[in-house]
């Protein structure tokens, strides 16, 4: 199945963003979709508008985000349906040579959605950080959700997504 949700895309460099209407999957196997509950404003946001991040336009905005999972794909244990998750923009694989060490920061084998969220037309969306969170759903490797009390406010424990890390 494919959802259609609004989202904030930025088309081309510099160029003004617009709220459109994209096509998420439901995720594959290794995937979640998660239903975005905050989605803060980052500068790494306003980097990916004015291209400082990459060319790969069109871009699907956000990436600092709480959300509810509404689905998960085959082989998926460490979220389910119904678990509060803030989204990280690393996925650590668990395996590789730093992970073994205990040093999943510098982990080698960094995971996103295999699935592509797409334009309306078909046109495949960059996601931020690859998560794109700035939409009413998205689609990211379930390795970037990490639980969190569903009794905690939404909008701070985003935050810990990128604006702690990133300041870690």
């Amino acid at each position: 199945m494919v959802h259609k949700v609004k989202a904030v895309v930025v088309r081309a460099k510099d160029a003004p963003v617009s709220v459109e209407t994209i096509l998420v999957p439901d995720p594959g196997p290794g995937e979640a979709l998660v239903d975005v509950l905050t989605c803060g404003v980052c500068h790494t946001d306003l980097h990916y508008k004015l291209g400082g991040i990459g060319d790969e336009f069109p871009y699907l905005l956000g990436h600092e985000a709480t959300g509810v999972v509404s689905a998960v794909g085959e082989g998926v244990t460490e979220v389910a349906v119904g678990d509060r998750v803030i989204l990280n923009w690393r996925a650590v694989c668990g395996q590789c040579r730093a992970c073994a060490k205990g040093q999943a920061q510098y982990c080698f084998n960094t995971a996103n959605a295999s699935q592509k969220m797409t334009l309306e037309d078909g046109t495949v969306l960059s996601p931020a950080l690859g998560i794109g969170a700035f939409a009413e759903k998205t689609l990211v490797a379930a390795g970037q959700c990490t639980k969190v009390d569903e009794d905690a406010d939404a909008a701070a424990v985003g935050l810990l997504g990128c604006g702690v890390m990133a300041g870690i």
